[in-house]
């Protein structure tokens, strides 16, 4: 494998999909992406987004509002990655399912992992986790919702199982209901 994305989520389940998307990553010996999308209050527009945890302040993105965020996102992994130093950061502005495709498509990645926070939750803004990861032409592991031990994968990643390590039973194909 050329490398494992991980969508970063701050949430018990974002801390699951980090902790086995690195196992996955030193197994293989490859490089792990690690990607952050700001937040807006607008589906297409990226130009205001949210700056807290609550989602209640917003600000203009600025050269200097990235800066702050890039940094933000480096030093809420450092001490998680151990002595692991193969890692990218990706500090993503614009929508989610058009930049991991670009992403996908420069090769930044082979294995996509996402912490699965609810059944049915939003993803980007115009469509749900399962129809995005069913959707999505690399393999897809959702981690969660209920346990670190419960993966949901799509085709494409059950194509390639014997390549994720997951636990024997503790995984199941995404379905419109997961």
């Amino acid at each position: 494998m050329n490398g494992i994305g991980l969508c970063a989520i701050f949430s018990r389940q974002g801390d699951w999909a980090f902790d086995y998307a690195l196992v996955l990553a030193r197994k293989h010996e490859t490089r792990l992406n690690i990607f952050h999308f700001l937040e807006s209050p607008y589906t297409l527009r990226r130009d205001v987004v949210f700056v807290d945890a609550g989602k209640t302040q917003t600000e203009v993105v600025t050269p200097e509002l990235i800066a702050q965020k890039d940094k933000e996102l480096r030093m809420g992994f450092d001490s998680r990655l151990g002595d692991y130093v193969n890692v990218g950061f990706r500090l993503c502005e614009g929508i989610d399912e058009i930049e991991l495709k670009k992403c996908f498509k420069k090769g930044d990645y082979e294995v996509l992992v996402i912490g699965y926070q609810t059944r049915g939750a939003e993803f980007g803004g115009t469509t749900t986790i399962e129809e995005f990861a069913k959707k999505f032409h690399c393999p897809v592991i959702l981690v969660g919702p209920e346990a670190p031990d419960m993966f949901y994968l799509n085709q494409a990643a059950a194509n390639v199982l014997d390549e994720l390590y997951l636990p024997a039973g503790k995984w199941r194909m995404i379905d419109g209901d997961a």
